[in-house]
Parts: C-alpha cells; sequence; structure tokens
C-alpha cells in the first residue's frame, strides 16, 4: 500500500491545476479506505505524505522583486547574496523568499553555477561593511525564473527548488579573487587532485568517472562519450554509489575479520558492521560530490537496505526499493519530473528482477547485457544518435570501471591526497591509454543509430514489452529471443534513410522561417507593415489560409484589430510572452505554439493527413509532455479535421 503513498506525492505534481478536484478526492477516498481496513502505518504515511505536501507546493510563494541592472553583493563563504534594501519596498521580507542559484562567468572564461544562496537585506553602511570583507560586487545582469513546463533548464530550476537563477557579472578583479577562493573543504580537495594529476591526459576522464566533473572535456570528449551511450559512466550516478558501496562491504569484511571475538559475541553482526562503515562512506562520497541527486537517492536506497537487514525485517527487495522511492520523494515531491529518478529506480527493479535467482558469472554478464540494452530503450531519443557499438562497449567498460579504473582512482587519490605522491596514477595513467584508444576509434568509424527514424511509438512499446518479458522469463534462455527482438528493432534504424520533413518551420537566430526541403520560403523579416506576409496556411494546404500566422518581430504588432480582421486561429511565437500577450490571445480563442530558439516544427505530407513533429517532442513517449507538445498535438488534430 506505499503506492497509495506515492500517489499522493506525484500527483501533487503531476495533476493539472484544472483537475486538483479529482486529486483531492482520490486522499479522501485513500485516506478512508485505510482508516476502513485498519492499516494505520500506511495510513500515517500517507498523512506524511499529505502534510510534505502541503508545506512544500501549496503555501504561496513569495515573488522575487529584484531587477535587472541592480548592485548585489556575494558572500560564497556564507552563501549569502546581499542586496540594498532600499532599492526595493517596505513591505519586501527577505526572510520569507528561498533560496536562488548564481550564475556567473570566472576569469577563465568558463560557466560557473552555484545553487542554494539566501538573499539578505542591508542598508548602505551594512553594505561598505560587507563590500570590505569577503563580499564580491556584482551586477545583476539577467534574471530565469522557474517554470514546471518550461524548457529543461527552467524545469531544472523548479525542481530543484530555485526561486530563481540570477546571471552576475563581476569586475575583472574580483574575479581573479573569486577564482582563487576555495568555498569548501570539497573545493580544497578538489584543486589539489587538479594540481597533483593535470599533467596526465586521462586525468579528464578520471575526474569525470570518481567525482563527476566534466569541466576538462573538449566537445570532441563530450561527442565521444555521448555518441557511445557513456554518459552516464562519467556522471554522478546511482553505479557510482554501487561501486562506493562495493568498497564499503570490502572494508567492512576485513574489518568483521580482525574483530575480537568479545564484539561478535555481544550481538554485534556483520550486518551492524556494514551500515556503521558503508553510511558513513556513502554520506561522505556524497558531500564530495555536491549532493549530485543520484549519489543521494542511490545512498538512500542502500543505507534502507542495510537499516532492514541490520533489523533483520522480512521485506522484500521491491518493497525496500519502493520505500526508498517513497523517501525521495517525500524529501522533495519535484523529483518526481526527473528523467534521471525514473531511469535510476527502473535500472534497480529490473536488476532485482533479474538477479533474484543466481549470481553466477554467466548469469552477471547476462545482467550486463539486459541493463546496457534497457539503458538504450529507456533513453532512446534522448539524443540524436548512438553508436552501433554501445551495447558492447558498455559491456566491456562498466565492469572495468567497477573493478579496475575506479577503486584504482580512488586509492592513487587518497595516495595524492595524504601522501602526497602520484605512483599509482602513474601507472593507471598508461593503462587507460590502451583503454581509451580504441574507444575513440570506435565512436568514429562504426555506424551510427539515428533514433529520430523511429517516427512512431510502436517500435518503443514493442522493446519495453520484450524488455518486461525477458525480465519475466528469466532464467530461462527463451529470454534471449527478447534480447535478440530489441537488437533488430534498434539497428533496424540502419536500414532506413527515413523521409525529410516536406515543411520546415525554424527558429533561426531569433527569426522564424518556412522552409521547403532547403529552399527559403517565408521569413517573419519579409512582413514589414504587412500583417498578412507572415501567414502560411498555403504551405499547410490548408482550406483556411489565413488562420496559421508567424508572429511579427515586435509582438505588440500582434494587436487584438489584426487578429479579428484576418481571423487567425493559430500563432506561431518565438518565445513565451507575456502573461498579458497570452491572457489577450486565450481571450480571443486564438491558439499559440512557442519555436523557441533554435527549434523546429516539421510537417509531413501524407496523402490526405499532415503529421508534425516537434523537436523538442519528438522524444516525448518516456517522459512527461510539456504544454508544447501537447499544443503540436492539437494543431496536428485540427489540420487534419479540416482536410477531412
Amino acid at each position: 500500500m506505499l503506492l497509495s503513498s506515492l500517489s499522493i506525492l506525484m500527483g501533487a505534481i503531476l495533476v493539472p491545476s484544472d483537475y486538483l478536484w479529482v486529486y483531492s478526492t482520490h486522499i479522501i477516498l485513500v485516506c478512508l479506505y485505510l482508516i476502513w481496513s485498519k492499516r494505520l502505518i500506511v495510513l500515517f504515511l500517507t498523512l506524511l505524505s499529505f502534510i510534505s505536501i502541503i508545506s512544500s507546493e501549496l503555501l504561496p510563494a513569495p515573488s522575487l522583486l529584484l531587477q535587472a541592472g541592480s548592485v548585489v553583493f556575494v558572500d560564497f563563504e556564507r552563501k549569502s547574496l546581499i542586496v540594498n534594501q532600499d532599492q526595493s519596498s517596505n513591505e519586501w521580507d527577505l526572510s520569507e523568499i528561498g533560496p536562488v542559484s548564481i550564475v556567473y562567468f570566472s576569469g577563465k572564461g568558463q560557466r560557473q553555477r552555484q545553487d542554494n544562496f539566501y538573499l539578505t537585506g542591508s542598508d548602505k553602511a551594512s553594505i561598505h561593511e560587507a563590500r570590505s570583507n569577503l563580499s564580491y560586487r556584482g551586477e545583476l545582469k539577467s534574471i530565469l525564473l522557474p517554470d514546471k513546463n518550461g524548457p529543461w533548464w527552467q524545469r531544472q530550476l523548479y525542481v530543484k527548488r530555485q526561486v530563481a537563477q540570477l546571471t552576475i557579472q563581476f569586475s575583472d578583479k574580483d574575479l581573479s579573487s573569486i577564482d582563487q577562493v576555495h568555498f569548501s573543504l570539497r573545493d580544497e580537495l578538489l584543486t589539489k587532485l587538479d594540481m597533483m594529476f593535470g599533467a596526465f591526459n586521462s586525468w579528464r576522464f578520471s575526474k569525470a568517472l570518481l567525482l563527476g566533473r566534466n569541466d576538462l572535456w573538449s566537445e570532441r570528449d563530450t561527442w565521444v562519450i555521448r555518441t557511445l551511450g557513456l554518459a552516464h559512466l562519467f556522471v554522478v550516478s546511482g553505479l557510482h554509489t554501487g561501486f562506493m558501496f562495493a568498497i564499503g562491504c570490502l572494508v567492512s569484511r576485513t574489518v568483521w575479520r580482525l574483530l575480537p571475538s568479545q564484539i561478535m559475541l555481544s550481538g554485534l553482526t556483520r550486518w551492524h558492521c556494514d551500515a556503521i562503515i558503508v553510511m558513513p562512506l556513502l554520506l561522505a562520497y556524497a558531500y564530495i560530490t555536491n549532493w549530485g541527486e543520484p549519489v543521494v537517492r542511490a545512498s538512500i536506497m542502500l543505507s534502507v537496505y542495510l537499516c532492514s537487514r541490520m533489523l533483520t525485517l522480512k521485506v522484500s527487495p521491491y518493497g525496500i526499493i519502493t520505500f526508498a522511492l517513497w523517501l525521495v520523494l517525500l524529501i522533495n515531491p519535484r523529483a518526481v519530473l526527473s528523467p534521471g529518478l525514473w531511469l535510476s529506480f527502473s535500472m534497480v527493479y529490473l536488476l532485482i528482477g533479474y538477479c533474484q535467482t543466481s549470481a553466477k558469472l554467466s548469469r552477471l554478464l547476462m545482467v550486463q547485457v539486459m541493463l546496457s540494452t534497457a539503458s538504450m530503450v529507456l533513453i532512446l531519443g534522448w539524443q540524436e544518435a548512438i553508436s552501433s557499438a554501445s551495447i558492447l562497449v558498455n559491456v566491456l567498460l562498466i565492469p572495468f570501471a567497477a573493478f579496475v579504473w575506479f577503486p584504482w582512482g580512488v586509492l592513487s587519490s587518497f595516495e595524492a591526497s595524504v601522501i602526497g605522491s602520484t605512483y599509482s596514477y602513474e601507472l593507471l595513467d598508461r593503462l587507460l591509454y590502451y583503454v581509451m584508444t580504441p574507444v575513440d576509434w570506435t565512436a568514429f568509424e562504426l555506424p551510427l543509430l539515428f533514433f529520430e527514424q523511429f517516427t512512431s511509438s510502436v517500435p518503443r512499446l514493442i522493446m519495453l514489452l520484450l524488455i518486461g518479458y525477458w525480465v519475466y522469463q528469466s532464467p530461462l534462455n527463451r529470454g534471449l529471443v527478447c534480447a535478440l527482438g530489441i537488437w533488430c528493432v534498434l539497428f533496424s534504424s540502419m536500414l532506413f534513410n527515413g523521409s525529410n520533413a516536406d515543411i520546415t518551420l525554424k527558429n533561426k537566430e531569433n527569426s522564424l522561417i518556412i522552409l521547403e526541403q532547403n529552399e527559403l520560403l517565408l521569413a517573419d523579416s519579409w512582413a514589414g507593415a504587412d500583417p498578412s506576409r507572415l501567414m502560411f496556411g498555403s504551405y499547410l494546404k490548408s482550406e483556411r489560409q489565413n488562420a496559421y500566422i508567424l508572429s511579427p518581430r515586435a509582438v505588440k504588432d500582434l494587436t487584438p484589430q489584426m487578429l479579428l480582421d484576418y481571423g487567425i486561429e493559430w500563432v506561431i511565437l518565438k518565445r513565451k510572452e507575456s502573461e498579458q500577450t497570452l491572457a489577450m490571445l486565450d481571450a480571443l480563442s486564438v491558439d499559440w505554439l512557442v519555436i523557441s530558439a533554435d527549434e523546429s516544427l516539421a510537417f509531413y505530407f501524407q496523402s490526405s493527413r499532415v503529421s508534425i513533429r516537434h523537436s523538442s517532442c519528438i522524444y516525448s513517449f518516456f517522459l512527461l509532455k510539456s504544454d508544447t507538445c501537447k499544443r503540436v498535438e492539437k494543431l496536428e488534430s485540427v489540420l487534419n479535421y479540416v482536410q477531412t
């Protein structure tokens, strides 16, 4: 019955505001059923979920009254953002405003971002005093607000509960000082490791593997890793937490064997020893990796597992993982919007379902093949293309990273931090040269799979069903048939070149253009003062040619009188406009669709049917559909209705 508590936590974020009455009715029915069935523990967990939702989601959030051009002082050590209280009204209570994220460019031109800064108000005298301390004066250049239905960067702010993202510009003199400041023990450790290992060519990959920092990568490195489907290996994730868990268990086993017999006879079990050693180790690793969400999730899962074993609770592995999922969502219900959350827990559920029968070497190899295949299906479409050798590379490189690279790197980092030498890493660097050279060759020489060839959701559904059947049939050999079926569907994209769009609408350099193949048909800059030149219904073979229009370069020209005179039904916008503009369009029953910078909208004409694909919605099958994707579906249905 943990599902009832999970449904409350997830429903608060996923249920649209128009259907909150359904959500509230669901809560009442669940609570009444739990009271009637006398499941008091589950009722208690459900009430905890409800309290968490009320305190974190239903209370009104204060508005941020800062404006671009304001002068602020940043205290990096205290995570404080000092603003002049005189710039705002007296009613502005800074204590009620949550954390903000700041973005700035370092002296080397690298984009830096730090979260969880809190606003502090001061008068002019206090600001001068702060200037003389460790605060740095900066000018606020832009403010980005979170949006649950916006682009991914705004959704990230929403998930991380940042009130806003503030872009701040510092002077060159302050930037040189900021670059030399170590904000925490974590930063001092990272700086020391960079100084010790920076001369080694492989350190850029080892740093990403151990600490999740890829700031030393070139664009070429990024392309190679993503194309081979190895991105999960070089970001701090549950996989790395599993590596630390295995290292901790080895240390715990050694300590257990060295303990005196008197301690063993006192009632201490090996599970107690594991919990005492492994859980602090996971906590330390989470701190070093700056509390990355995947590490925190995996640490919670593993800690719940250790506690259940330590307390000798007879709970199934699925129950333990589901309880860990409930804990993660209880702490932050907005994490339900994070694809990483579902990818992490999906992989764990698959691993449990596939490994609960035996742990032979052949079985472990099949587990690796299954997880690599399942991950390709689950991330299908999150990037344009992936190498055809991705599964093979994952099968070979992940065990190497688990048993050689990661533990060797941890020992080398410990040696450099304590002793100050790099002897062990020198040997590792020589070994990695012979590992990464064939990896590069594989990325550039072997064929690529272009997932955009899957214009239908049917192949993806087939692959999901085959994965489920594969796990269900384990350990029977007939599961291999499922693997072959999945690979056939995956590699089928190599056999089809796919059809090009008949008409493409793009936002290129903040200008809306319409292309037929590669021929330019229309641009919003051609209109001048004549809005009729922005209408593109004729290119869509629509009977209502005046019903579809591109947004003018100046949105103020999109007047109610013009919309009514021409009978406009759909407007293509370059960005999400102000609430006033959107309210005007809604009042006039004019639908709108946003094509942001570098996005496109493709039209395919198939006999009497029109198919539309938005570049940000092509692969939304496994994700929650955004407002843009829903509007694309509505436009497609309108075009097809008009033509039938």
